[in-house]
This record gives C-alpha cells, sequence and structure tokens, in this order.
C-alpha cells in the first residue's frame, strides 16, 4: 500500500486556495483598486511607492482617496500619488490612511466615490514631490496634463534593492510574526541539523546559516507547528509559491554566487 504524503498534499490544496486568493487580489488591484490603510504601502529609498501582493509580485503603487467629500457644496476631486509625499507622510501621521485605495490600473481612471455616485474618473498626479521626484528619478520632463499612467508602470522600478531584505526569515515586508519567532525558526533549523530539506545542501557552516529560511507549508505565518514548518535555503525557498520576490534580495544573489563556486 503506498502511503500519502500528508504535508505534500496539504502543500498541494493550500496552493490551490492561495492562487485562487492571489489571482482575484490581482484582478482588484489591476482595476478598481485594494482598500489599504497604507500599513501595506512602502516605499523604496527614492520614496516611491510600492506593494508586495500575495503571488510575490512587486508592483508600482498608485494610491488616491476614493471618498471625495464636498466642500461648499462642491466636489474637490483628490490627486493620485506615486511617491511617499508630505501629503501622505502627513497622512499617515494622523491616522489617515484607511481613506485610501491602492492600485495598478494603467489607463488613468480611478475608483471614486461621491456620495451615492460611484464611478471610474480621471485623476492628476499630485503636482508637488510626486511629479517633481518622477522627473529627476526618471530624467523626465512632464507636466501634469501630460503624465502618461501607463507610460509609468511600464517602466522598471528604481532602487527598491535595499528595502526588499531577509531578515530572521521574514521574507516579505509586513512582520506579523510571533514574536519568539526567531527561536521557533532556530529550533527547526537545529532539528534539520542546517541542511535543506529540498535540495540538501549543508548550511551548518556558521557563515553560511544566513541562506536558511524556514518556511510555512500553508503559508499561515501564525500556525508554527512543527509538521507546519519546512527549513529551505534561500534559493529553495523563493521557488515557493508567493516567494519570487526573495529573489531581489542581496543576499539571494550572494547565495547564487556562493553555488557557483562550489
Amino acid at each position: 500500500m503506498k502511503l500519502t504524503n500528508f504535508n505534500e498534499l496539504w502543500r498541494a490544496v493550500n496552493k490551490i486556495k492561495i492562487d485562487i486568493v492571489a489571482k482575484t487580489e490581482l484582478g482588484i488591484f489591476e482595476k478598481e483598486g485594494l482598500d489599504t490603510d497604507l500599513s501595506d504601502v512602502f516605499q523604496t529609498i527614492e520614496g516611491e511607492l510600492f506593494t508586495i501582493l500575495k503571488n510575490g509580485d512587486i508592483r508600482k503603487t498608485i494610491i488616491h482617496i476614493c471618498e471625495v467629500r464636498q466642500y461648499n457644496g462642491t466636489y474637490t476631486l483628490p490627486k493620485f500619488h506615486i511617491f511617499e509625499c508630505q501629503t501622505i507622510t502627513k497622512m499617515r501621521n494622523n491616522n489617515r490612511g484607511h481613506r485610501y485605495k491602492k492600485a495598478s490600473g494603467n489607463d488613468g481612471e480611478f475608483w471614486i466615490i461621491r456620495g451615492n455616485d460611484k464611478r471610474f474618473s480621471p485623476l492628476n498626479i499630485c503636482n508637488y514631490n510626486c511629479l517633481e521626484q518622477y522627473n529627476r528619478i526618471y530624467q523626465k520632463n512632464k507636466r501634469v496634463n501630460d503624465f502618461n499612467v501607463e507610460e509609468y508602470l511600464n517602466e522598471p522600478l528604481k532602487h527598491i534593492e535595499p528595502y526588499i531584505k531577509v531578515e530572521n526569515d521574514m521574507t516579505t515586508i509586513p512582520t506579523s510574526y510571533a514574536n519568539n519567532w526567531s527561536n521557533i525558526s532556530n529550533g527547526q533549523k537545529e532539528y534539520h541539523k542546517w541542511i535543506c530539506q529540498k535540495c540538501f545542501i549543508d548550511l551548518s557552516n556558521k557563515s553560511m546559516r544566513k541562506f536558511l529560511h524556514t518556511h510555512h507549508m500553508d503559508a499561515n505565518i501564525s500556525n508554527n507547528k512543527h509538521e507546519n514548518l519546512e527549513v529551505l535555503c534561500i534559493e529553495c525557498h523563493s521557488n515557493e509559491f508567493q516567494h519570487s520576490h526573495i529573489k531581489e534580495t542581496a543576499s539571494y544573489k550572494e547565495f547564487i554566487r556562493y553555488k557557483e563556486r562550489l
């Protein structure tokens, strides 16, 4: 009788569920936009905004206030933002981030709510820091009226690598791991003698231990049961579903260079 590998079965079932969620999230992100409180919108060293999606993609992010309020009997349309400008920093500091949506629609149309009226509407880019930063970093000379959203989204994200880090196996920027995650992770690594469970590379040398991660098989970082944790080298970890962004880190590139010398 063939025995079932329940860990592999569990992983396969959860990948299907995660894949459905990831595709749904991506579809909304590319059109109407996802609700955000700005805690899941990050910035590069230059302040350019980006999001890490559930499928592991790192995507440029445009944020805007979707609920337009009435002042003196008229509605004033908001601006959209692509950088961490003074306005966004102020909104973060005053806990007003929940008013925003984050999106990457390339048609320049944004989801707007005015009373009972809900529709897509064209908006202008923030004409102070956002446009100024864009022109400087991308070596452009755009004005508000000729800024092209699709052109911007098609250009590679600049200077992101210093902000994609691998620290204590926290391979995505949002940090909601258990307070004792380092102890849990190190315990798993000790149990497996610092050997990757996929490719079996031995990383027990102290200088190489930083390249060994502890992976949650069901993608639930609060489920720290032994059977849900898998010890993987950084390369094998990067090949797991939702973890492709690890390939952008300096640690990953350092590990690949190390393997090439073996």
